[in-house]
């Protein structure tokens, strides 16, 4: 791919969600086509994502989604303590289970949705022409142009909101997930490159994403309706969990030609059948973790083992990781207004520029 292609394709994006509470301000999310390369090693010789060459760039493939940095930035202004680490490590939970359910998918789709799970990042010569607002992330924690696809940054970013009680109360009473995401496959069904001619490799990936996000709201659609008569919190909760049950189905064929068997799947609940407890409980919150070393050093099998080993030279970050902004933002109020009418969880991208 040539450098220019590679700047250009930053220029193109749509909206993917708006500012819901009154920390955000203004901040929102936005979807573009990253051009992505995989992250520099984490030991041995540091060698950087792009190629060196004159006219050329060398990418692993695209990616519709958004970057960890502005993930971080849409979330974080709460004035919790040790804020970004916070975030950081809610980020990383709601990204896990979807990361479990990657390892055992099959089909064409399976390999354009990982490259959106934290595994690579927009190379450099794209990252200038994105203007968005981004955190800044200590490298030795992770690099904040980490590419998070678009139907995985939706969910991480309710997910995350959902901690604080009176916010997840307030986006279950406006079932705000369930627009947000068919506000997103709108943006995408009406994706147009107004400068460049897109690669083929480009549009399948636009198309597993667009088809992650039907599935998505399809789900987060039927959750609503079955389970109407649960609280707010606990109608979020399982919107939740649906959706990401539904976009990334464990153990099943996701591709063009299986699409249209996962929605019915999802029409008839049967998708959900084996993870469904006859009543909604809580928030949808993944397991606990604990690690506070770079993603990068933490093999992907361990991050899923259900026990970790001493002397890995991982420290515990204690129970109050899960439970530190319970009540700190409950004060905030809601500005939203009305209705929105893996080889692949490998990394934060590690240390590099």
């Amino acid at each position: 791919m040539s450098r220019e292609e590679a700047q250009r394709a930053a220029h193109d994006r749509v909206q993917g969600l708006g500012a819901f509470f009154g920390y955000q301000r203004d901040a929102a999310i936005y979807f573009r086509r990253l051009v992505l390369a995989l992250p520099c090693p984490t030991s041995g010789k540091r060698t950087r994502d792009y190629a060196k060459a004159r006219d050329g760039v060398t990418s692993c493939g695209s990616a519709f989604g958004s970057t960890l940095g502005s993930l971080c930035a849409y979330l974080e202004g709460r004035g919790l303590p040790a804020e970004k680490a916070y975030l950081l490590r809610s980020v990383r939970t709601q990204l896990l289970p979807v990361a479990d359910a990657l390892q055992t998918m099959r089909g064409a789709d399976a390999q354009f949705l990982s490259r959106g799970l934290a595994s690579c990042r927009v190379v450099q010569v794209q990252r200038a022409a994105m203007c968005e607002s981004m955190a800044t992330i200590d490298h030795k924690y992770g690099n904040p142009y980490t590419c998070i696809g678009a139907t995985a940054a939706l969910l991480t970013c309710f997910g995350v909101m959902s901690a604080v009680q009176d916010h997840a109360a307030h986006l279950g009473r406006d079932n705000s997930l369930a627009k947000a995401l068919r506000c997103a496959l709108a943006n995408l069904e009406n994706w147009k490159a107004s400068r460049i001619a897109m690669s083929d490799d480009a549009w399948l990936a636009l198309a597993a994403e667009r088809r992650a996000l039907e599935r998505a709201a399809a789900a987060a659609r039927r959750a609503a309706y079955v389970w109407q008569d649960a609280p707010p919190q606990a109608l979020l909760a399982r919107q939740l969990e649906w959706a990401r049950l539904a976009a990334f189905p464990a153990n099943a064929l996701v591709n063009e030609f299986s699409h249209a068997a996962l929605l019915s799947d999802i029409e008839t609940q049967s998708l959900f059948r084996a993870t469904t407890p006859s009543a909604p409980t809580g928030h949808a919150r993944a397991p606990p973790v604990s690690e506070t070393v770079p993603l990068s050093q933490i093999p992907l099998g361990r991050l899923l083992a259900p026990k970790r080993r001493r002397g890995d030279g991982d420290s515990s970050a204690g129970s109050s990781w899960a439970t530190l902004s319970s009540n700190a933002s409950s004060a905030y109020s809601c500005v939203s207004g009305g209705s929105l009418d893996a080889e692949l969880l490998v990394e934060f991208g590690g240390i590099g520029t």
